[in-house]
């Protein structure tokens, strides 16, 4: 049997109504199908002629213990599992009555899939509706070809032979079909590629299974011989498997390694870092949060299956990774894996994120917390990470700790780090004035406004135009009006509190973020300062100086009130002092509403 990603149905929780319709439909058909062979076929097949006198149990654990002894084969992004079970199947054709054969196949397989690898809903039904539907294909098949006919001996190998090649057909065909089901563009040459796969291991197993059937039906005792070489032949495997993963870890954590200590590219070093973690792990998605020194603004770097990798880009939410450095600190561990502890930090990341499973690794060197290695979505359907990751983990986590530590990587990421808050700067600042521009302001307003409708302590916003600006520009030209601005700007931030927000919108409007929480005498305050700063003159060099006004809205915030309508009436409050005489500060009013809309003034 053989599973690949995507064999399975998607998450629920995430998978799109239409989608999951599809599926559920699918799972019904391959139950019924199985249920309507299981009822009328599988009952009136032949019991076989020399059952094995084994209790209904054992063949249970039999198929439990075939399915958790799997065989990994990673190929480029698929990871294909080969379990042992047509070994016990072919064997229970010939040990077997056939109704028993299948429910102890689908007990037993379905015991691994809920408690070992922790399939529920959707996926368990899936897979259990597959297994029943390519046990009852591969019992009838055996029976008419292998005990219909007056032939015996090889032909009943032949006849087991095909029963197992048309179960692994049912599955494959299942798998496929279900890949559709949830929306993946496949051909239908996928179809032969996925058999040719699977069926040549399927049949070799399930010629071992075939001798262990003739020996069973010869002499049962002579299977403790059998079971020697079978055994030594498993555990010389897994050893090999084994070395030859730690010889690869080794010489990949050797070439990241290199890289990161030696790399003057830090972003391309980051991507092909997380590339290989993913590869060593055989996982879906690598992150590596780092939070920098100081006032340092935290970045995310991932790569992830079927997404550009992206490197050292703002950490947009902190508050997950700080709650894992958290949980870490107090509990002591500093690499752990979801799914071993009770509803730890790791766990609700998992459930929050909808993830299948994770890891993680805190970065620290010298007492200093530098950041997050994240490893989640073990591909493949076989289980989740096991002890010996963690172990590989944190040495990846320590050495890229060491690296940050001292090698250039360090260097070049502080440069990039420091050039993308230049470029944050930039894109939230007015480039004359370095006041916040109109983005930065609506962004703080909002965050104001949502932290009000908990705290009830709700912001005020001043809409602020200058009334004689235009004069000075068109006289003495624009490099005065721009100096103007400039320490109309700095005077402006100057008489706001630190809470506050001063920011120029464009040309000579501006605004204030009043925070909460304020009320008319503190807004008064505030504009006593403002009118106190524009009395005074501003010298334009040459012995030339001049003085402007400003017209004012305000608009209290309250529960009814969301951006849109805040920036709304504050606006409408300043073109009605500008129209009623500029140089003033009017307060909004839901009477402003009904007044006949007012032109744009010139100044």
């Amino acid at each position: 049997m053989v599973t690949t990603p995507g064999a399975v149905p998607p998450t629920p929780t995430a998978t799109p109504l239409g989608v999951r319709r599809r599926i559920v439909l699918l799972v019904v058909l391959l139950a019924a199908a199985a249920a309507a062979l299981g009822g009328t076929v599988v009952p009136r097949l032949a019991a076989p002629e020399a059952p094995l006198g084994l209790p209904w149990v054992a063949w249970v654990a039999a198929f439990a213990l075939s399915e958790l002894l799997v065989v990994h084969i990673q190929l480029q992004r698929d990871s294909h599992s080969f379990s042992m079970s047509d070994l016990v199947l072919v064997a229970g054709l010939y040990l077997l009555e056939p109704a028993a054969l299948i429910t102890a196949q689908v007990v037993g397989v379905g015991l691994v899939m809920l408690l070992h690898r922790r399939q529920r809903g959707l996926k368990l039904a899936f897979n259990l509706a597959q297994f029943a539907l390519a046990g009852c294909l591969a019992t009838t098949v055996f029976t008419v070809l292998g005990r219909d006919t007056s032939l015996s001996g090889a032909w009943e190998w032949i006849a087991a032979l095909a029963a197992v090649s048309v179960s692994t057909f049912t599955a494959c065909a299942c798998v496929y079909a279900v890949m559709r089901a949830s929306g993946a563009t496949l051909g239908i040459g996928e179809l032969p590629r996925m058999l040719a796969i699977s069926l040549p291991f399927a049949l070799g197993v399930a010629a071992i299974g075939l001798l262990a059937a003739t020996t069973a039906a010869q002499n049962p005792a002579s299977l403790g011989l059998l079971a020697l070489p079978a055994g030594l032949l498993i555990a010389a495997y897994r050893a090999y498997a084994n070395a030859r993963e730690q010889q690869n870890n080794l010489r990949l954590l050797h070439e990241v390694t290199s890289l990161l200590y030696n790399s003057n590219d830090a972003p391309t070093a980051l991507t092909d870092f997380l590339t290989a973690v993913r590869g060593a792990f055989k996982a879906g998605s690598a992150e590596l949060i780092l939070f920098g020194e100081g006032e340092a603004v935290p970045t995310l770097s991932r790569s992830r299956d079927g997404e550009q990798p992206i490197a050292l880009r703002v950490l947009e939410r902190r508050e997950d990774a700080d709650l894992l450095v958290a949980w870490a600190s107090e509990t002591g561990t500093t690499t752990t894996r979801s799914g071993i502890g009770q509803n730890s930090a790791l766990d609700r990341y998992v459930a929050r994120n909808a993830l299948k499973d994770a890891m993680i690794s805190v970065l620290a060197t010298e007492g200093r917390v530098q950041g997050l290695l994240l490893v989640s979505d073990r591909l493949g359907d076989v289980g989740t990470f096991a002890g010996s990751d963690l172990a590989l983990l944190e040495t990846f986590a320590r050495h890229v700790a060491t690296s940050l530590d001292r090698g250039r990587l360090e260097t070049d990421l502080r440069r990039v780090i420091e050039l993308q808050e230049e470029l944050r700067h930039a894109a939230m600042h007015d480039p004359l004035t370095e006041l916040p521009n109109r983005t930065l302001f609506l962004d703080r307003t909002e965050h104001d406004l949502h932290l009000a409708g908990r705290n009830g302590q709700w912001p005020a916003v001043l809409y602020i135009d200058l009334d004689g600006f235009k004069p000075v520009n068109d006289t003495y030209g624009h490099q005065a009006g721009d100096l103007l601005l400039k320490v109309f700007s700095e005077r402006l931030h100057g008489c706001v509190r630190t809470a506050d927000t001063a920011a120029r919108l464009g040309g000579d409007e501006f605004a204030v973020l009043l925070h909460g929480p304020i009320d008319a005498e503190g807004v008064e305050t505030a504009l006593a300062r403002i009118r106190t700063e524009l009395d005074l003159p501003v010298d334009l060099g040459g012995g030339r100086t001049a003085k402007v006004g400003a017209s004012i809205g305000v608009a209290f915030s309250d529960t009814d009130t969301d951006i849109d309508a805040l920036i709304r009436r504050a606006d409408l409050a300043m073109y009605t002092a500008k129209r009623n005489g500029r140089g003033r500060s009017v307060f909004y009013d839901a009477a402003l509403e009904v007044e006949p809309a007012a032109e744009d003034a010139t100044t």
